[in-house]
């Protein structure tokens, strides 16, 4: 003996369509709720995710031969306007931006200073996304030893370098007569002059006193 119930057949409405029965409505409302929440899930994260960055230069983890002279960050949206920062620690802790944060589109870019030291540096950012939330992270890049400036003298060093030269100038100016004057030309013929006059004077000195010896009265009376 069949017992199930017959399912209810299908009524007519005013129009002359064919309408479900009060038993398959409850299932026609289920498949109706699914496709709604599939629809919901499929579109959720476009709507739910906030701009994230996509590029940067330097890159994330890069090691350059060369310093850079700006940093700049490439995001998934355009920035919005706030409070966009960004700030690049050296490896010695000091920070080397320069100027405001300029904001192009999804672009942010700022300027750096010199950088003196090899080794890591870090680049902390604030953005503003398109949908107004906060977006906070860092990246890192390396200089190599090639990418440093060399160090010259310090202070100190180029004031002891400057008082080391005046002093050996000095010296040679006090010695620089002494060291002349051999080559002086007007002692060079001194010389040979001096020595023909000493000796004409000699010579008419012995002159001198030959005449006078001859003159004398004894000298004379022994000849006659």
């Amino acid at each position: 003996m069949n017992l199930a119930t017959p399912a209810a057949p299908a009524t007519a409405g005013p129009d002359g369509r064919r309408r479900p029965s009060a038993a398959r409505r409850p299932a026609v409302v289920a498949a109706a709720l699914l496709g709604s929440l599939a629809l919901a899930t499929a579109t959720a994260p476009g709507a739910l995710a906030h701009d994230t960055l996509i590029d940067s230069s330097p890159k994330d983890g890069a090691e350059l031969d060369t310093a850079p002279g700006e940093v700049v960050l490439t995001f998934s949206s355009d920035i919005g306007q706030g409070s966009n920062a960004i700030v690049v620690t050296g490896p010695e802790g000091e920070n080397h931006e320069e100027g405001q944060v300029e904001v192009d589109g999804p672009e942010a870019a700022i300027g750096l200073g010199e950088l003196p030291a090899a080794g890591e540096y870090t680049v902390a950012y604030r953005t503003v996304s398109s949908d107004g939330h906060t977006l906070e992270d860092e990246i890192t890049f390396s200089l190599t030893e090639e990418a440093v400036p060399e160090s010259g003298p310090s202070p100190e060093e180029e004031a002891s370098a400057q008082d080391g030269d005046g002093g050996g100038s000095g010296a040679e100016a006090e010695e620089s007569p002494a060291a002349q004057s051999p080559t002086d030309p007007s002692n060079s013929m001194l010389g040979p002059v001096g020595a023909v006059v000493a000796g004409i004077a000699v010579l008419a000195l012995i002159a001198i006193l030959v005449i006078r010896m001859r003159n004398r009265p004894g000298a004379g009376g022994g000849n006659g």
